[in-house]
């Protein structure tokens, strides 16, 4: 993880959503144990790019026990999901109530920024550069139209809209709120981790790359 630093942005709270016991379409290629490992270990680096941003506020909307574990392993605020006790709820569902729940914890007075998990490729500088974006809504796609990265400026309120083609829906909310919006397109957002097909594609992409090391190293340690 990296830990190469910048100026500090007290300004901006991170807001993390984690789910462990996930990842299902993995199973495949990994264990349970094995799927969970992966999931910490793009955190770490999530994280690693979170904090070479300079953002110290790092909340994790832990969707389980586990997640409340791994944050408080690494020191972090976890925000237990609210609905983390209704696992046969639908995904989305799940991911949209505990992002809500984690903006209405925080002082809406700060620039709130929520970032999936998965983004073992996200930078320092493309954190910085969706944190500066000049809309009041930014929102960073992934490649299948998701979102990686959703900052909300300060006082600006949007409810969350995760789902199948979730980037262009929390465009089309933030305009509909009277807010100003806009794509930013991040390399490091665009590439998450939900298939085998994914991980193979990782694991070259990671290959000399800055971002990514402790993914790196777990991609390592299963090649064996």
């Amino acid at each position: 993880m990296s830990t190469v630093r910048t100026v500090s942005r007290p300004d901006v709270v991170a807001l993390v959503p984690l789910r462990t016991g996930g990842k299902s379409r993995l199973a495949a290629e990994l264990p349970d144990e094995r799927r969970d490992a992966l999931v910490l270990a793009m955190l770490d680096d999530v994280l690693g790019a979170l904090r070479g941003a300079g953002i110290d506020d790092v909340r994790i909307l832990a969707g389980n026990p586990d997640a409340v574990a791994a944050a408080t392993a690494r020191d972090l605020h976890p925000l237990p999901d609210p609905a983390s006790s209704e696992p046969a709820m639908e995904p989305w569902t799940l991911l949209r109530r505990a992002v809500d729940a984690g903006l209405a914890a925080v002082r809406p007075l700060r620039t709130r920024l929520i970032v999936a998990a998965d983004l073992p490729r996200l930078t320092a500088a493309e954190v910085a550069a969706v944190i500066a974006a000049p809309s009041d809504v930014a929102v960073a796609p992934t490649a299948g139209g998701g979102t990686g990265l959703l900052r909300l400026a300060p006082g600006v309120v949007v409810a969350a809209r995760y789902g199948p083609g979730s980037a262009g829906a929390h465009l089309v909310e933030a305009e509909r709120s009277g807010h100003s919006a806009e794509l930013v397109d991040l390399p490091g957002a665009r590439y998450d981790v939900d298939a085998v097909g994914d991980l193979a594609a990782l694991g070259h992409a990671l290959e000399g790359s800055v971002a990514g090391s402790a993914t790196t190293t777990f991609l390592t340690s299963v090649r064996g």
